[in-house]
C-alpha cells in the first residue's frame, strides 16, 4: 500500500520594504504581522527613508502561486530642501568675479604707473 505525499503547507509571510532616494529595498521578512509593523514603524521613525511599506505574501506551493498585497504604506518626513547654489550659478559668479578683478587690476596699474 502506498501513501500519498502530504501536500506542502501554504505560507504567509510579511515583507518590510523601505524607499530611499526613489529606490525600494527589502529591510526584513517576518512570519508575524506585529513584528513586521513594528519594524516598519521603527524604520520610518529613523527619518532615513522616504516611504515604508509592509506586503503580505501568501504562497501556495501546490499551485505554485504567490499573492502579495500591500497592507501598510506610510510616507516619512519630507527630505530637507538643499539651500545652496547650483553649478551654473557658481560658474556665473566666478566669471563675473574674474571680470571684476580684471578691471580692478587695470585701474590700479593705470592709477599707480604714473
Amino acid at each position: 500500500m502506498t501513501s500519498t505525499p502530504a501536500p506542502a503547507k501554504r505560507r504567509l509571510t510579511y515583507q518590510v520594504s523601505v524607499r530611499r532616494r526613489d529606490k525600494w529595498s527589502v529591510a526584513c521578512t517576518s512570519d508575524g504581522l506585529d513584528k513586521a509593523l513594528t519594524e516598519a514603524k521603527g524604520a520610518l521613525g529613523t527619518g532615513k527613508f522616504q516611504k515604508v511599506k509592509v506586503e503580505q505574501s501568501f504562497t501556495d506551493p501546490a499551485s505554485n502561486r504567490t499573492v502579495a498585497t500591500v497592507i501598510f504604506e506610510e510616507a516619512g518626513r519630507p527630505a530637507p530642501v538643499r539651500a545652496g547654489l547650483s553649478v551654473p550659478m557658481l560658474l556665473l559668479i566666478s566669471v563675473l568675479l574674474g571680470i571684476a578683478m580684471f578691471f580692478a587690476t587695470r585701474f590700479l596699474i593705470h592709477a599707480y604707473s604714473g
